[in-house]
Parts: C-alpha cells; structure tokens; sequence
C-alpha cells in the first residue's frame, strides 16, 4: 500500500475523533590555449574571455606544468586505469582514472544498516512492512554509500556528455586521465586538496577535470576545462551529469511523507519533481540555485557558479528481478557553442553528497538547507530543535522524546484542564438539552436559539472540550514529520530493543501499549454526551491504531505511548474534581 495511502487514512480516522469528540595515464598536449569568447550573449556567460590566464601559466604545481607540456599522444582504451582514494574526516570518495568519473562515496559516520530484531525473523511475512533484522548484501564497512551506479554501464557520476556526439562521449568514458595525485589523505584540521585530471586529446577535444577537497565538509568544488586542440572550430553542446542520488536503505524504512527524488530550488522556494513523470521525458529548469536527489535523509546536490545554469532530470528504464522501474538522474547542461581553435570552455560546479544535516548544508550555501522540507514547519522546526537541545544535555533521544512529551503536555495542562472541565458541564446540561430537543423537534432555528441561550446563561462552551485534542493534532504531525526526516534520530537507539527510533518497533511492543494506553484514555473519558455510533467508532481505534503504528518511527510511537500514560494521569486528577450543579 502507498505510504501516501496509509497516510490519507490515518488522518481520515484522526478527523473522525475530532468529530466525534466535537459533536527527497595519457600524457596532452604541447599548446596551452586561452578561454574562449562566443558567439551569442547567453553562451559567453557560460565562457571565459580570450584574455584570461591560459591552463598550466599560474597555480599549477610542477607536476601539472609537466603534464600539460607533455607530448600530446592518441589515447589508448587498452591502458590499465586506477582509482584514487580520496580521505577525509567526513567520507572516503574514489574515482577511476577511466572516464575520470566518481564511483564511491562512503560517508564516515553514517550506517547503511543496522542490525535489529524484528518479528520478520520468525514471521517473514511481516518482513515489508516492519523490515529485515539484517540485509542480503552490504556497502564496504557498511557506511551510507552516495554514488548508487544502477546505471552504471550507461551513465555514471561526473560523466560529460557531448550531446550531439554520443559517440565522442563514450571514447571519454572509456579512455584514462593522467593525474596529479595517486591518493589524496586531509587531516581534520588541514588544508583543502586538489585532484587534477587530464585526459589525452580524441577528435580534438581535451577534457581537464579540476576536485577540491575541504577538511570537514562534504562539499566538493568541481571545475571542468573543454578544450580545442584542433585547428578548426568545433561545435560542442555540453551536458554534465551529477548522479542518481545514493544506494537506498533496505525495505522497512519508516513510513513518512517526505518527497523522494529530485528537487530544485528556485527564487528561495523549493520544487519537487515525481520520478514516474520521468518516463515522458526530461524536466528542465533555468537559473535554479541548485538542484539534486534526496531521500529521506540525504542529498545528492549540484550548483552552477556561472550566470547561466540550465538543470534537467532525466530517467532510463532498469530492468530489477524481472521488473522495469525507472531510474532518476541529474545534471547540468551548457548553451551549445562554436569552439575556436586553441579555446576552452569553463565550467565550476559545488558538488553535495551527504546528510540533510542543516549545519553542513549551510556550508553548501545556495539554499541547500530547503531541502529539510518539514510538514508544518513552523511547529516540527521548534519541536525538532528543543528535541536537539535536550538530547545534547541527556545523552538519548529515546529519553529526550520522553522529557519533550512531559513538556508538551505540561503547556497543554491549562486548556486540557479547562477542556475536560468544559465536557463535564457539558453533560449536567444534557437532560436540559434533551428537554429542548424534544420540546422544539420540529423547529431547528428555534432549537438552536434555545441552545446557545442555555450555553451563554451557564457560561459553557460546546467546543472547548475538542480544543486541547485539537490542538495536539499540529504538534502530533509536526514531531511525526521531524522523526521522519531529521537524519540525528536515523539509527539513534533507545534502550533495549528499541535501536533505531526512525524505524518501526521490530516487535511491535511499543503500538501495542500505545493501543492499551488508548484503551483506557477511552474509558476514563466521559462519553455521556456521544451519540451511541459515535461511541462504537471510537472503542474501535486502539485497535486500527495500533495497527497504523505498526508502521510508524518508534520514535513517534514512544511521544504517542508517554503521551498517553501522561493524559491517563491527568484524567484521573480531573474526575476527580467536583463541579458543582447548575442553579436552576
């Protein structure tokens, strides 16, 4: 079942409470050329002019000088190609000198999986909704993976693309870039680093790829040189491409309303883009802040650092286990251009691969922290930045979910208490009420005058009773949506069983006492002014809740469960308060 779905009948039966109560290594050549001017206004914008510093005069190293000043040779796809390790603080990247492209990026401090205990190890059947207790396959040493390779054998991460030349295309995925580094290492505390690769010269074109790294940060400065070795203009159209997004968690992730897929940002707004609508053909934007693919957690992001900036998503049919899905992609793509002899286009990108973490993402810039999109923001952001404050002074988010819960409900206490007090005079009025029902049956305005009268003589409000309940709603959804996607609380443990509170409860412990403590909320709510069907609807909901919850973060199920013991707590003070008759 869709999670959108589940979602729409969840909120259905959270309405009919409210009712009921109410009443996402070849060597180049010789000739350092100069960057070229255009033809058109919108091409030069994505240009340098003829005047600037040529490759290889300032900033180069001695050994880039003596790479570029190397005899230019044809390239050869038989050479053996090798990967360099990238390693920092934060992630370890590889690239493969063959196409010069990105193949792995293991984050540092992220699982792929962990291992829990779930009923699907004696119940398989269970298995898609509550998850594996452990998977079939794994990343190497099991690390959050960013560069996911579905489609690999047609497209990988940092491919160029000349769009009306495949064929040119794939000589540069297939043939090996020299390189100035054979590994790169950066302390925590060190300096930045650059990878510089050069690839040998094919129909004339000479592709050089420029990598910064940064200590602490998963930005990547990325910077790609197009240039003209032949003697005649060449007419290029060039496409870069950012990747798919990272390897997905195994089935079981947390059910949440949280876009999957690709997204832009665009005048301070964020856009999403579904991946089905993929199969129709491209989605392009222009003068986007960045664009990228996220998940629940993380983000595969790219920025244009040029004026003009045209972003696409694509998609290309894989075929898994007998069945076709499609696969989304993104990139950015330059105005077509007519390239002098002895030019060079120039093209600077920040690259993103890692958590919606809004710390890091800020250092992204560009608006990257819009892509943390919560469902009622103004209420999940606060809640999620106090829920951040207590853990750092607990040491447990299990536990601090608890301290929030009590919180909540300690601001609630005023109109709770005014709430149930409310519901009380509501059923001292009811033989009153019943009296006009029958004496004006016939007469509904009549009725309703008479009604509101009897309200404003005894000073009673019909809805303040629903009131409290209403307004746990907003901060219910709000923490529902910042368990969903706040990346701290993905594997955060708890106690005992519970060892990851953005996923569901493997043993569905923590649904079934949130359905007991229901139950009883249930009894010890008066219900004496409930229509008979009413009542019958509600006893029915620790039980359909339960069920939904089996799905839910445990996280959210253990504020749900708290909650509850909270209000069964309350509830009982509350009967207990005497509320005097009304005079006649």
């Amino acid at each position: 079942m869709e999670k959108n779905t589940l979602l729409a009948m969840f909120l259905s039966a959270i309405v009919i409470i409210a009712w009921s109560w109410l009443i996402p290594t070849l060597d180049p050549p010789v000739v350092p050329p100069q960057k070229s001017s255009t033809s058109t206004e919108e091409t030069a914008e994505a240009m340098v002019s003829s005047n600037e510093t040529a490759i290889g005069s300032s900033g180069m190293s001695d050994l880039e000088t003596s790479v570029l000043s190397s005899a230019p040779k044809a390239p050869d796809e038989t050479l053996e190609a090798k990967e360099i390790v990238v390693e920092t603080d934060y992630y370890r990247a590889v690239i493969d000198t063959r196409g010069g492209v990105l193949t792995s990026l293991l984050l540092n401090n992220y699982q792929h999986f962990k291992s829990r205990v779930t009923l699907a190890e004696w119940i398989p059947f269970l298995e898609g909704i509550l998850g594996k207790t452990r998977p079939d396959t794994n990343t190497e040493r099991n690390q959050v993976q960013m560069i996911k390779r579905s489609l690999q054998n047609q497209l990988q991460t940092l491919d160029i693309q000349f769009k009306e030349n495949p064929e040119l295309a794939e000589r540069f995925r297939k043939t090996v870039f020299a390189s100035n580094e054979e590994s790169i290492f950066i302390e925590k505390e060190g300096n930045s680093k650059q990878l510089i690769l050069t690839s040998p010269v094919i129909s004339g074109i000479q592709v050089v790829k420029t990598l910064t790294f940064y200590p602490e940060s998963f930005v990547i400065d990325y910077d790609v040189d197009i240039v003209n070795r032949n003697d005649a203009t060449q007419p290029i159209s060039i496409r870069h491409i950012f990747g798919e997004g990272r390897l997905p968690d195994f089935p079981g992730q947390a059910l949440g309303y949280v876009h999957v897929g690709p997204m832009y940002a665009v005048g301070g707004d964020i856009e999403t883009e579904d991946t089905d609508d993929l199969d129709e053909g491209p989605i392009t934007m222009k003068n986007m802040q960045w664009l990228g693919i996220a998940d629940y957690y993380f983000i595969a992001a790219a920025a244009a650092q040029t004026t003009y900036k045209n972003g696409f998503f694509e998609a290309l049919p894989r075929v898994f286990q007998g069945q076709q899905n499609w696969e989304a992609y993104f990139g950015i793509s330059l105005p077509p251009t007519d390239l002098l002899p002895n030019k060079m286009v120039e093209s600077n990108f920040k690259l993103y691969y890692g958590p919606k973490d809004v710390t890091e993402m800020e250092k992204f810039g560009n608006d990257l922290p819009l892509s943390f999109d919560l469902t009622l923001e103004e209420i999940a952001g606060p809640l999620l930045q106090l829920l951040l404050w207590i853990e750092s002074h607990v040491g447990n988010y299990g536990v601090a979910i608890i301290i929030l819960t009590i919180i909540v409900r300690l601001v609630l206490f005023p109109l709770t208490y005014r709430g149930s007090k409310s519901m009380k005079r509501m059923q001292q009025l009811q033989p009153r009420i019943k009296k006009l029902q029958e004496k004006y049956k016939n007469n509904r305005e009549k009725l309703g005058q008479e009604m509101m009268a009897l309200y404003k003589k005894h000073k009673v409000n019909p809805v303040g009773g629903c009131l409290p309940m209403l307004l746990q709603l907003p901060i219910f959804f709000g923490l529902y949506s910042a368990l969903s996607t706040a990346v701290e609380l993905r594997h955060a443990p708890f106690y005992g069983w519970i060892q990851d509170l953005a996923a569901p409860d493997g043993l569905g412990i923590t649904p079934i006492l949130m359905g007991i403590s229901m139950y009883f909320m249930q009894k010890m709510t008066p219900t004496g002014m409930m229509d008979p069907n009413h009542v019958k609807i509600m006893q029915m909901l620790p039980i359909i809740f339960t069920v939904f919850t089996f799905t839910f973060p445990s996280g959210l199920v253990l504020y749900w469960v708290t909650s509850n013991v909270l209000s069964l707590g309350q509830q009982y003070l509350i009967n207990r308060i005497k509320v005097p008759d009304f005079a006649d």
